[in-house]
């Protein structure tokens, strides 16, 4: 319907009523449940006034997993922000008691747990599903802990401490017997024992409100657009395929009677076979027929999706396709808040790790394993303090910002070459250049300076490797906990 000139346009709304409902973003205002219709205008015991309904929610799981297994840009996206946070060196720890690191170390080597192995998996996991849930058993003598996870489609419901949706207490499981429901208490630090107690470990680290007892796909606001990209895509294959046939439009001059003689006489309405002839009259036209493919079209309605799909997922285009639109500066430009995205879901992913870790020495301590109190050497400035057992460890994941040591190492192979110009022109003695070059390396990096990758000849991806590794040690050494 074509409005009237002069009645004013309408500003287009940010949702429809639909998608309102169906995110829960009303708080209870309007929409219903599609499956029960006579809901509406009421919301499940226990809910939120904005909490995503359960089936948006599994729509949204079920639809992560069928686009990462089937959709080349949504294993694209989950398996960069995976191989960034944990992949490439993996992750690890650092344990400032030995005898709490001996503690750590069984809990991660356990053959029933292999964590460090299994990281990949469990982060693919929670970035498909949203959440994580994980079974703590705990043996009753040793203090062992081992893990199952569980899948949180069983999830009924999140009971918080005192209503508190910070502090979660218990999360209700439906595990297939009917009206009885199985509740894990979720791991929390004791205030009197001042250790942590429970036997489940639930992560919810992509919460829209602080008020949100569970959390969403991290592939959620784009898989109508990677639905959309697939589509674009697969309409583009099939065009330029049917291209592929040979058509030709044939007019025989005369009707109907002349027309099925000739056809009679080259017995049929086939192609001429590669490498023959096709020998007519003058009374016969051959052309071969041609239209288009619209594949100039469709290339540009796939790269705006793909822009907006990559902007929704927290990437730069360039990550996913066509790097060949973008020059290196701009690639680098882009990087840098693309870099910090990653690794805001990294930390969150560390953090876990590190109270999944710090759950298994309260263990060891509730067993008489260690004690409550150790003493804490911190490798950098050798200092030596008492702190809590839990507190000895920090769980680290490999560098994100490797293109920063990329520059880095630009930036230092350029002060190199200088200071060996000023020294060939005798603006500079060497012995000045070298102490200029140790100090500028040691000032602008603030690591050792090494004399074999300080040359001007030297592999900048070398320094780049020596620069990120030295960082990311250095970054272990400060994360390491103090009095």
């Amino acid at each position: 319907m074509v409005r009237s000139w002069l009645v004013p346009a309408r500003r287009a709304t940010e949702a429809t009523p639909a998608q309102v409902a169906a995110t829960g973003a009303s708080g209870g205002a309007y929409g219903g449940d599609p499956i029960d219709p006579g809901e509406a205008g009421w919301r499940q015991l226990g809910q939120t006034r904005r909490e995503v309904p359960y089936w948006t929610q599994e729509r949204a799981r079920t639809y992560s997993v069928a686009a990462y297994r089937s959709n080349p840009m949504a294993r694209a996206i989950i398996d960069t922000y995976v191989s960034f946070c944990v992949g490439d060196s993996g992750v690890s720890y650092t344990v400032t008691n030995p005898d709490v690191q001996a503690v750590v170390d069984e809990f991660w080597t356990d053959p029933r747990n292999k964590l460090a192995a299994i990281q990949p998996i469990l982060l693919r996991d929670q970035l498909l599903m949203g959440e994580t849930l994980l079974e703590l058993m705990v043996g009753s003598g040793s203090g062992v802990v081992r893990f199952c996870p569980w899948d949180t489609t069983n999830v009924q419901d999140v009971k918080n401490h005192m209503g508190n949706p910070l502090w979660p207490d218990k999360v209700v499981m439906d595990i297939g017997l009917g009206d009885e429901a199985w509740e894990f208490q979720v791991a929390h630090v004791d205030d009197l024992e001042n250790l942590r107690v429970g036997d489940a470990m639930w992560w919810t680290p992509f919460k829209t409100l602080v008020t949100d007892k569970r959390s969403m796909p991290f592939l959620m606001p784009v898989l109508d657009h990677l639905d959309s990209y697939d589509g674009v895509i697969s309409n583009l294959i099939d065009r330029t395929s049917l291209m592929r046939h040979m058509v030709y439009d044939v007019t025989v001059t005369g009707g109907q009677t002349e027309v099925d003689n000739y056809v009679q006489r080259r017995g049929g309405t086939h192609i001429p076979r590669s490498g023959t002839m096709e020998v007519h009259n003058e009374g016969v036209t051959i052309k071969p027929m041609h239209s288009e493919t619209g594949a100039y079209e469709d290339s540009t309605a796939a790269k705006s999706v793909l822009t907006l799909v990559a902007g929704g997922a927290g990437l730069a285009k360039t990550w996913l396709a066509e790097p060949e639109d973008a020059n290196r500066a701009t690639s680098l430009t882009m990087a840098e808040p693309v870099r910090r995205r990653v690794q805001g879901v990294q930390k969150s992913w560390l953090d876990d790790q590190s109270e999944l870790t710090r759950y298994a020495i309260d263990q060891a301590v509730r067993a008489k394993r260690l004690q409550p109190k150790v003493k804490s050497t911190n490798p950098r400035t050798g200092e030596t303090v008492e702190i809590s057992a839990s507190q000895a460890v920090t769980v680290t994941g490999p560098e994100v910002a490797a293109a920063d040591a990329q520059i880095t190492a630009q930036v230092l192979l350029n002060l190199s070459t200088g200071l060996e110009k000023l020294v060939q022109t005798g603006a500079m003695t060497r012995e000045a250049a070298a102490v200029a070059a140790r100090k500028g390396w040691e000032d602008y990096m603030g690591i050792p300076y090494s004399s074999d990758l300080g040359k001007p000849d030297a592999n900048p991806d070398d320094i780049a490797t020596a620069v990120d590794d030295a960082v990311t040690k250095e970054k272990r050494l400060r994360a390491v906990p103090t009095a």
